[in-house]
């Protein structure tokens, strides 16, 4: 499988002054092309923010157009932790190259994944400082914990009749990062599939206003 070895992606570049970033992490199959669309709805509501949205590393092979971050189908969990750590190092390395741009601190920014994309950003929820993570539909894979642990506060909504992501994994997330977590908040809608719905996106721009 090839896979890139730095990340590439859509922007949404702020109109006025950047004083802090969002990153979007899209979920298995997808592209960074599908949550960027996102932007559109915050910078109405969220200002001086530049909105990236990046392509994971490999090329999807049950959706040839579409990127993935890891292996979700392989039964082997060491070759799937070991290319989300490799997932992780890239953003990593790609997040403080925007913020260089910027000349922005190295925890000026969010982080909002879907599915696999939230898997992504839990994992760098405890690998670095940022301002806060947003998790729609995802779950934390919990694999061998980094010498240090850093605390954020953490936003994660699910929808109750998710059958490709079980809200049942929502929750022990929640459980799991009690500890290794600022503060942890969790919002499951009732009627909601394995998607984000308009109260979602608007429970998450108010989640980032608060913090900015």
């Amino acid at each position: 499988m090839n896979s890139q070895k730095e990340l590439i992606g859509p922007v949404n570049k702020s109109k006025t002054e950047t004083e802090q970033l969002i990153f979007f992490l899209h979920g298995w199959g997808s592209d960074g092309n599908d949550l960027i669309q996102i932007s559109n709805l915050w910078e109405k509501e969220i200002n001086k923010t530049a909105f990236y949205a990046p392509h994971g590393p490999s090329p999807c092979p049950q959706n040839p157009s579409g990127r993935q971050w890891f292996d979700i189908l392989t039964e082997d969990n060491e070759k799937m932790y070991n290319e989300l750590d490799h997932s992780f190092s890239l953003l990593d390395k790609y997040i403080d190259e925007q913020l260089r741009k910027y000349k922005l601190g190295k925890e000026d920014f969010f982080l909002v994944g879907f599915s696999q994309g939230t898997m992504l950003s839990l994992h760098t929820s405890i690998r670095r400082k940022c301002k806060g993570i947003i998790g729609y539909s995802g779950a934390f894979l919990e694999g061998k914990l980094p010498d240090k642990i850093f605390k954020n506060d953490i936003l994660l909504i699910h929808g109750q009749l998710d059958s490709v992501v079980p809200v049942e994994r929502m929750k022990k997330a929640e459980k799991s990062l009690m500890g290794m977590s600022n503060k942890i908040e969790t919002k499951v809608y009732a009627q909601l599939e394995h998607s984000i719905n308009e109260e979602g996106l608007f429970l998450g721009s108010e989640f980032i206003k608060k913090r900015f």
